[in-house]
């Protein structure tokens, strides 16, 4: 018995229909035949339903010789195709193609065969590269990279330079999430109280089901719905992923896309090191500083999760020697010592046990007075958005780019051109300074904290666990500085 076998992967235009291949097959018969085809199948493995029945004929003897229209409608791959003819010549059975004519009884013919099947794996390649290149060309002009729309968005068709494209547009569920951030924001709230919440009222998931910390936790990270403003573009160029938009894009109109290889057990947002952000072309619905507070509570609970350092102080990791700038580490619960002293002998230390209690009230003394400041800067508890402030920072970070680029071409050049160079660094520099100082006059580098949150968290901090103290002072102080008779704070803004 003669076997005709057919495949066809996706019916379009430009593709052979399995009619066209079969009566293409039928031309080559010279006997009975029997025709086996599979539709909507690709032909990246041998997995395809009509195709193993093919098998089990051959393996029960009932196929002399199979024919196909051509080589790539068995398979793609040259290791599927080698295996192929090592079973087609265990029960003798000929190959043929009506496209690539060749007879596998000869050495040439098999010679012909192995080329053959090179080249149509080498193509197969191309074509997932094209796609892969073409995926990351649509997403770095903001375009919707496919699949199904996000929670609180539908797709609307759409052209963008001639190119056809969806926009996502908000609908009903965007109250919603709308509701889960400002939820998730408030004091002492967590992912399992939403989740509860929300499956309680019978609100369903985006896939239809029961919430949990999971879904939602992915739902809150996901920066489709932010309005991206500088902010949000230093959060993620300090996370370490590459933004393919310049920063004078991130004017707080639009939502982002981020999207990169991940690993299948990894979260979706949880390391976006070397993935790449892209301005959307669709409107953000969420305030940057409203995300940039969901993302640092998120951020603080990765961190608690990491281990229960820092057990009998809230200031381990934070409190650093004054003389040497290693960390002053807890000894015997109640003191702490310095670490460069003892671990590295590269520092006389700080004289006596300093004690955690004292410390502890000394940096709270502190925070408090600085809370007070930010009361008195911002009465209704918000710090309110700038346009103007935003403007600023482009054109901070613009500066910050030229100055970066020319200091690299300094290094470059030869002595007489790196003079010119450095006069040009100089102006460059100081423009960095003026804006810098019209941009504190605005306060328009104040940390963008939700302070009608966190003030009330300040008052409550004397009973609070000692993780979650660290967790607080870490957002508004970058170190502490100990000697013998004083503590010097260096904020973070």
């Amino acid at each position: 018995m003669i076997a005709i076998y057919a495949r066809q992967s996706i019916d379009k235009k430009d593709s052979i229909s399995i009619e066209t291949q079969i009566e293409a097959c039928k031309r080559c018969c010279d006997g009975e035949y029997r025709v086996y085809f599979d539709k909507g199948w690709s032909g990246k493995n041998l997995d395809r339903p009509q195709f193993q029945q093919l098998l089990k004929d051959i393996k029960s003897g009932e196929i002399s010789k199979l024919i196909v229209y051509k080589l790539d409608r068995i398979s793609r791959s040259l290791n599927d195709f080698s295996n192929l003819m090592e079973v087609f010549k265990k029960y003798s059975v000929e190959f043929a193609s009506t496209v690539e004519t060749f007879d596998t009884s000869t050495a040439i013919g098999r010679a012909m065969l192995g080329i053959i099947m090179v080249f149509a794996e080498l193509e197969r390649e191309n074509i997932l590269l094209r796609v892969k290149d073409n995926y990351y060309a649509r997403g770095e002009k903001g375009l919707y990279l496919g699949g199904v729309p996000v929670f609180g968005f539908d797709k609307i068709p759409t052209k963008l330079d001639g190119i056809k494209t969806s926009v996502l547009v908000p609908n009903s569920n965007m109250t919603t999430v709308e509701y889960i951030f400002s939820a998730y924001r408030e004091s002492g709230c967590s992912l399992g109280d939403i989740v509860r919440t929300l499956n309680e009222q019978g609100v369903p998931s985006p896939a239809g089901t029961l919430w949990d910390s999971s879904k939602l936790s992915r739902l809150l990270r996901s920066p489709v719905y932010v309005c991206a403003d500088m902010e949000v573009y230093r959060y993620f160029k300090e996370k370490g992923a590459r933004i393919s938009n310049p920063a004078e894009d991130f004017t707080g109109e639009h939502g982002c896309f981020l999207y990169g290889k991940r690993e299948a057990n990894e979260r979706k947002y949880t390391d976006v090191h070397d993935h790449v952000l892209s301005i959307g072309i669709h409107e953000g619905v969420i305030p940057s500083e409203l995300w940039l507070d969901i993302q640092h509570k998120l951020d603080g609970n990765t961190q608690l999760k990491k281990g229960k350092s820092g057990t009998y102080s809230w200031l381990t990791g934070l409190l650093k020697c004054g003389r040497c700038g290693y960390a002053m580490r807890v000894m015997s619960g109640s003191f702490f010592y310095c670490s460069g002293k003892a671990n590295h002998h590269i520092c006389e230390g700080i004289a006596g046990k300093p004690e955690i209690a004292a410390a502890e009230q000394a940096v709270y003394s502190e925070l408090q007075k600085k809370f007070a400041e930010i009361r008195e800067l911002h009465p209704t508890g918000k710090p309110q958005a700038s346009p103007k402030a935003n403007k600023l920072k482009m054109q901070l970070e613009t500066l910050n780019t030229q100055i970066d680029n020319l200091v690299d071409k300094i290094a470059e050049t030869t002595a007489a051109i790196g003079k010119v160079l450095e006069e040009k660094l100089e102006r460059l520099i100081a423009e960095r300074e003026s804006v810098q100082q019209e941009l504190d006059k605005l306060g328009g580098d104040k940390p963008r904290q939700s302070y009608e949150t966190v003030i009330p968290l300040l008052e409550e901090f004397p009973e609070m666990p000692t993780e979650v103290k660290r967790q607080i002072a870490g957002q508004f102080i970058s170190k502490v500085l100990m000697w013998e008779d004083r503590l010097e704070i260096q904020w973070k803004f």
